[in-house]
């Protein structure tokens, strides 16, 4: 694999892993080793086709309108501010998820430390991370996914990878459905797509990948991220009676090095992904609002603390909820604008046609079973 071939796997993957692996080991649990196995193969294929679809988007336009303009160019006010909804609270929803994971991660390391106090330190360190979120910083990508993969890779190894998912069964049937917006939250990268686009394909025309074969490159992005999913859930599982919705709360029978580890793994990981996450809000508010960039930073900061503190606090609810329903439509609207940019051929839109039925039943799943 070339440097730049490389270049575009990390960044997928950087944009893909985050605290959606602390929801996997119990969704494998819960509903079966075999229907949670495909789901991730069918989630990993489905969102490298929507990835891809908005490779070809914005090339066909050079970038000069990303997600929401391309919502207000084809589909109104209306279109804008759905795009915008789905976008903005879908991806806000992630940063929620990661000050409710990342106080326990404090409390962790620092066994004394209140639940209060914890939180107000983890969310200080996360929003330095926002307020330092411009620009691209490809190198700490890289090396942020290289240190997650050893972390949980030492997480897998010392745990019984002998019996991997032993007692595991292959499939729940009342649990069916119940890994869909979970799955669909933690292999989500589309954030990754205007990064690939810009570093690779805007500067260098004559990139020797082309559009339409960077889905083998997206799609190992994801599937790596993926297969650091199954080796974290193989280590937790093999290693607790029972996994509990978020996996910190059910591991106190651990070694305090084995949880040291656990957290390092979580703050990484929360640090990779938090930086293009960031970014696309940003993008979003300022360019799309015409907010400044303190303002759009600052909302950043406090919506997800102020969520925090009245008390949105289930974290298999805040993944259930941004995947099924927020993230989903973000893919239902990639698809939208991809269909009215470009000319494609009969087969294509049905196969879209079919990826966007996914999402559509991911979104009326989740709210039916969270909401209803």
């Amino acid at each position: 694999m070339s440097i730049k071939s490389f270049t575009i796997a990390a960044i997928v993957a950087a944009a893909t892993i985050g605290e959606g692996v602390f929801a996997v080991p119990y969704i494998i649990q819960s509903s079966g080793w075999l229907v949670a196995l495909g789901y991730f193969i069918a989630v990993i294929a489905i969102v490298s086709v929507a990835h891809i679809l908005y490779l070809r988007t914005l090339a066909a336009g050079d970038e000069k309108e990303r997600l929401l303009g391309l919502a207000r160019k084809y589909f109104g006010a209306t279109g804008f501010w759905i795009g915008f909804v789905a976008i903005v609270i879908g991806l806000l929803l992630g940063f929620v998820a990661y000050l409710v994971l990342g106080t326990q991660f404090l409390q962790i390391l620092f066994p004394g430390l209140s639940p209060a106090f914890a939180l107000g330190i983890f969310w200080i360190l996360l929003a330095c991370i926002v307020w330092g979120s411009a620009g691209r910083i490809a190198w700490f990508e890289a090396l942020g996914i290289a240190l997650v993969s050893c972390a949980i890779l030492f997480i897998f190894f010392s745990g019984h990878p002998g019996v991997l998912f032993n007692g595991v069964p292959i499939a729940v049937p009342g649990n069916f459905f119940l890994p869909f917006g979970v799955i669909i939250f933690a292999l989500a990268g589309w954030t990754s797509v205007e990064p690939v686009y810009e570093l690779v394909y805007k500067k260098n025309a004559s990139s020797g990948t082309s559009i339409s074969g960077a889905f083998t490159l997206f799609a190992l992005g994801t599937a790596f991220a993926g297969l650091l999913y199954w080796l974290f859930a193989a280590g937790v599982i093999s290693s607790v009676p029972h996994v509990a919705t978020d996996t910190i709360s059910g591991i106190a029978g651990w070694p305090v090095w084995r949880k040291d580890i656990l957290a390092v793994v979580g703050f990484l990981s929360i640090a990779v992904v938090s930086v293009p996450i960031a970014r696309e809000i940003r993008g979003a508010i300022e360019k799309d609002l015409g907010w400044n960039s303190y303002l759009s930073r600052s909302a950043i900061i406090f919506l997800p603390l102020i969520a925090v503190l009245v008390g949105f606090k289930d974290f298999l609810v805040i993944v259930g909820l941004a995947g099924g329903v927020f993230i989903s439509t973000q893919y239902l609207l990639i698809i939208s604008v991809g269909r009215r940019t470009l000319a494609l051929t009969s087969r294509e839109k049905f196969l879209l046609d079919l990826v966007a039925l996914v999402f559509v039943c991911a979104a009326v799943y989740e709210i039916w079973h969270f909401v209803v």
